[in-house]
């Protein structure tokens, strides 16, 4: 029988999730992955996902997150509450989906249909945009560990049922 969740009471904030699931969205991950020259992020893409964000005009972002097979630097908590420790491998990591980062969002196709890949991406210096804005040049790099399903075989018969064989049918008698 399966345990069920913990009830909300009036001194808890949130439901407790039974044994064996994952809770999803950021808070997944207690950690996000640190923008510091040299770090670097490798391990097992999950996915992308949204979040509420009232810094951005659109009040979304997305980020990514990342089960670590190597360790990594991260970022716990918030404002003046943070610490940067380095998280070890199987952790889970949020990654920020930015400008250099976005073209992960281009595999999620793929994992749709059962694809994974490990990801590596690496954080090199912050550089310094035409209009006076900085940005952390990453350079982001993937490998597909298990390949997606295949799809379907496509129908060349043209629909009517009968295979085309030089623009004819093949009825079984030769042509005399």
């Amino acid at each position: 029988m399966a345990k069920k969740s913990t009830p909300l009471t009036t001194d808890s904030t949130f439901a407790r999730a039974p044994k064996g699931f994952r809770q999803l969205g950021s808070v997944t991950a207690e950690c996000w992955f640190a923008l510091k020259p040299g770090n670097v992020i490798q391990g097992k893409l999950l996915g992308v996902y949204k979040r509420k964000d009232t810094r951005v005009k659109s009040g979304e972002s997305e980020f990514f997150q990342v089960v670590l097979s190597e360790p990594c630097e991260c970022r716990y908590g918030r404002g003046e509450k943070v610490t940067f420790k380095t998280a070890p491998a199987v952790t889970t990591v949020n990654l920020n989906c930015n400008t250099k980062t976005e073209v992960l969002k281009d595999l999620m196709a793929d994992m749709a249909r059962g694809a994974q890949y490990d990801i590596h991406v690496s954080c090199n210096k912050k550089i310094t945009l035409q209009n006076g804005n900085t940005m952390w040049n990453m350079m982001p790099s993937a490998h597909m560990t298990v390949a997606p399903e295949a799809l379907e075989d496509p129908d060349f018969d043209g629909g009517d049922g009968q295979d085309e064989k030089d623009g004819a049918a093949d009825d079984g008698q030769d042509a005399a």
